[in-house]
């Protein structure tokens, strides 16, 4: 059986694989509370998403980096998060031990949203430097709403802590999922004087005045939950899993196809 996953293979092995001009997903995610029933770990679920899309669209993925910027999770135990400093380091560092063999056709496959602004960064900088053009996909944000709404009857319970995570956990790590830990949404409307808008974003009182706001997850909501677990399944899981494998296969494949 092929293998598509380069930490399984033997250097010997790689060089061959190198020798190919190979496509190379370097996937992402973090460690991070999820709420009181999902595993820390979810750098696990693009783990897996990535050694499923690599074997579908024959291409490889390197080893997940399981931390990521995580600084408004910190008050939950279990999060770890890195500085944005310490994540340009790390992918200036590996992006440039894959150019130094040859290999350049790299995506970021991230399963966080708060590593952006240094993908981003680290991105233009590559770019501009070394004349490589590396894209990121987004793997929850693979979901249209549409989808969203047929999987969950009309519903859409988006949200750290609610969907789609909560069903691919349940699908891919059943056994690890703690629905008895989860008692009911408690979300903050108020938060340090002001109406809360999202995780950044705050509104003076009875106003349409927005302006950014740093807020932490608990200053949103104790049980750090923005959406709802209420409706994930297993069954749902394996619907929204499939949506975002076959939606990022899609667009390796793409890729794939777009000369150097």
């Amino acid at each position: 059986m092929e293998k598509h996953e380069l930490f399984r293979m033997t250097w010997k092995e790689i060089e061959d694989v190198f020798a190919r001009d190979p496509v190379v997903l370097i996937p992402m995610g973090s460690t991070e509370q999820q709420g009181p029933h999902d595993p820390t770990g979810d750098y696990r679920l693009a783990e897996v998403l990535a050694s499923d899309v690599c074997g579908r669209t024959g291409t490889y993925c390197t080893t997940t980096l399981p931390f990521g910027c995580s600084e408004y999770f910190r008050p939950f135990p279990g999060t770890i998060s890195v500085s944005q400093d310490t994540m340009y380091s790390a992918l200036n560092d590996i992006c440039q031990s894959f150019f130094e063999h040859g290999v350049s056709r790299l995506i970021f496959f991230c399963g966080h949203a708060g590593n952006g602004p240094v993908l981003d960064r680290i991105s233009r900088k590559i770019r501009l430097e070394k004349g490589h053009i590396i894209p990121t996909i987004d793997l929850w944000q693979q979901i249209p709403l549409q989808v969203k709404l047929d999987v969950f009857g009309g519903n859409n319970p988006s949200g750290h802590g609610g969907e789609p995570l909560s069903s691919i956990y349940a699908y891919l790590f059943e056994d690890e999922t703690r629905m008895d830990l989860f008692t009911e949404e408690k979300t903050n409307k108020e938060a340090l004087g002001f109406e809360i808008r999202g995780v950044a974003k705050a509104a003076i009182k009875d106003t349409d005045i927005e302006f950014s706001l740093y807020y932490n997850m608990d200053d949103i909501s104790p049980e750090g939950v923005m959406g709802t677990p209420r409706l994930a399944s297993k069954e749902n899981g394996k619907l929204l899993y499939e949506c975002v494998r076959d939606r990022c296969c899609k667009f390796v494949e793409a890729w794939k196809k777009r000369d150097k």
